[in-house]
């Protein structure tokens, strides 16, 4: 039997247009790179804002729920809910996120059995936090009122809360 002749117009591609595809979609993703990595790290402050709003509002809610006074602390990257001795609820903030307490905040926040917060280092409220990152191009402000709203903001790199 014979094999069948090679038509004129062969269909697919070349070696030579495949690579020049490949090297175009090379430019264009190290084109890309760096808005990714600013997109990302704006990615990690917002959710790791968003988890100590979330933290916050639920130390709150069991001081009401329970009649009785919480708290919200530091140490290092983890951040603590407590009621009395006893841990509620962590969060740990990733290494790359930067979490700092107005100078007045830096011992943390209580909330009393009407969700009213107070400052434990005993000065006046509001609780200020202002989460950044080095590559991120927008800073998160998480704030407290004497109320006890918790409240979520963000704003441009280098400004402060």
């Amino acid at each position: 039997m014979k094999a069948p002749a090679a038509s004129r117009w062969q269909t697919g591609f070349t070696l030579i247009e495949l690579m020049v595809v490949v090297a175009i979609i090379a430019i264009l993703a190290t084109l890309a790179a760096p808005s990714f990595t600013t997109a990302i790290a704006n990615s990690r402050v917002s959710s790791a804002a968003s988890e100590l709003q979330t933290l916050l509002q639920y130390a709150r809610s069991e001081a009401v729920y329970k009649r009785s006074e919480t708290s919200l602390t530091a140490s290092s990257q983890t951040w603590s809910a407590k009621l009395g001795s006893n841990v509620l609820r962590e969060v740990v903030v990733p290494d790359s996120v930067v979490v700092t307490p107005s100078s007045d905040s830096a011992a943390g926040v209580q909330f009393d059995s009407t969700g009213n917060a107070k400052l434990i280092s005993a000065a006046e409220p509001p609780y200020e936090l202002t989460l950044t990152s080095s590559k991120a191009s927008r800073v998160q402000c998480v704030t407290v009122t004497r109320s006890g709203v918790v409240r979520q903001e963000r704003k441009p790199a280098g400004s402060t809360c």
